[in-house]
């Protein structure tokens, strides 16, 4: 398949408010996401092609899950992750072998959907648009690319980026970040400098794409790119 763009999901689940919570979420993250509570008013909509990417429940009222996903394979190649809080090997074996491309159990964080989305979205060379940013996840000390890839974070680089994407606007200057960061300065600065290099370094490599970090010379550094911090 193509590198082809995502944007417009479906969730089939019978469970009113995890349909509305996790569409307003991927709404943030900028997809747009369409909810029906039985597998029959998805069929009666014939709005079934211009979804890009399905997310099922296998306990659904009337039509099962398993039986929606063998009737969604035979009509689209779309992505489709299943969140079930079915358990055991019999209901994940059924819903792979009916065309499902990931399974996992409920209760889930809305963050693992995005994450599996993407990485469902990777294997099928299609990729996930939006406006998602990076984020810096506080207590697990990882940043989070906008596609989902984690890069673990050691305390330095995570009070590196704490300070840089408190104010996303704001030229941080190379004193103002190493004090924040702990870091004993010396006259040209280049304790500092080489954190950053090897902090950007590792950001692309286990991101697989350029850092949000943006030099701003003769000042300091600044993020180029949309960022959130998030504290939980």
């Amino acid at each position: 398949m193509s590198d082809a763009p995502i944007s417009q999901i479906c969730i089939v689940d019978d469970d009113t408010d995890f349909v509305e919570f996790l569409s307003q979420y991927l709404g943030v993250r900028g997809l747009s996401a369409t909810g029906f509570a039985a597998a029959e008013a998805l069929l009666k909509s014939d709005d079934i092609a211009k979804f890009d990417f399905f997310i099922l429940d296998l306990g659904l009222p009337g039509i099962d899950g398993v039986d929606l996903i063998t009737l969604l394979r035979a009509r689209t190649d779309a992505g489709i992750l299943v969140i079930s809080g079915r358990m055991g090997p019999d209901a994940f074996n059924s819903a792979l072998s009916a065309g499902a491309d990931m399974f996992i159990n409920k209760p889930i964080r809305f963050d693992q959907v995005y994450n599996a989305i993407a990485s469902v979205c990777r294997r099928m060379s299609f990729r996930v648009v939006g406006n998602s940013p990076w984020r810096l996840l506080l207590k697990r000390s990882e940043l989070v690319a906008p596609d989902g890839a984690t890069v673990s974070l050691t305390p330095v680089e995570l009070k590196i980026l704490h300070r840089l994407f408190q104010n996303p606007s704001e030229v941080v200057t190379r004193h103002q970040l190493a004090d924040a960061a702990g870091i004993i300065t010396s006259g040209d600065d280049r304790n500092l400098d080489s954190a950053i290099f090897r902090l950007r370094r590792k950001i692309e490599k286990e991101a697989s794409q350029p850092s949000p970090l943006k030099t701003v010379h003769g000042l300091g550094y600044q993020v180029s790119k949309p960022v959130e911090i998030i504290n939980s």
